[in-house]
């Protein structure tokens, strides 16, 4: 994980983590932090904890900031209470409807890539882009919309952009499909 993502984990859990301060890379003294900084004296990430009474406790001490930002993670996962499942309802299709004269189904994917939950994200993913293989193999639309398309789309659409295993799953889907007549277009945040 890195800094902008845990940011970024951060910001989509307000909510839970609510009056908290949460601080990655820098040492904050207010009330109610949570954060990592680099000490110079000791050469190390050091993870830590400013409570209420302005009390601050050092939790871990770390060589690399990836571990600090790890630990970090972990901490406000745990203190808060946050469960990081991913929301992709394999057994629904998004939206479905007819653009430029082909059938376009849309599967809208808002989760971030995170280590601790790709693994179940791409499990998650490729069951409901099996889902939509075959709701397209076995004609499901037809009575609603026809059947006189020459070419059917997947548009996949990421709020945050995926992993690099995120990127090589999506290259072997498109493989797969490529002898079929439907086609897997990627949007990607820029």
């Amino acid at each position: 994980m890195t800094k902008q993502e845990l940011l970024n984990f951060v910001e989509a859990h307000q909510s839970e983590i609510g009056a908290f301060n949460i601080m990655p890379g820098k040492k904050f003294g207010g009330q109610f932090t949570l954060g990592y900084y680099f000490d110079e004296e000791s050469q190390k990430y050091k993870v830590y904890e400013m409570s209420e009474r302005q009390e601050f406790w050092v939790w871990d001490e770390f060589d690399r900031e990836s571990e600090a930002i790890d630990r970090l993670y972990k901490k406000i996962l745990f203190d808060f209470n946050i469960e990081n499942d991913i929301a992709i309802s394999p057994t629904t299709i998004d939206s479905i409807g007819i653009v430029d004269g082909h059938l376009e189904l849309l599967l809208a994917d808002g989760n971030e890539w995170l280590p601790d939950t790709e693994q179940d994200h791409l499990l998650k993913l490729q069951e409901k882009l099996n889902n939509y293989i075959h709701f397209i193999e076995s004609k499901q639309y037809v009575d609603s919309y026809g059947d006189d398309f020459t070419e059917k789309v997947i548009n996949l659409t990421f709020q945050y952009a995926p992993s690099d295993n995120g990127l090589a799953f999506l290259v072997q889907v498109q493989k797969v499909l490529q002898p079929t007549d439907i086609r897997l277009k990627v949007v990607v945040p820029e």
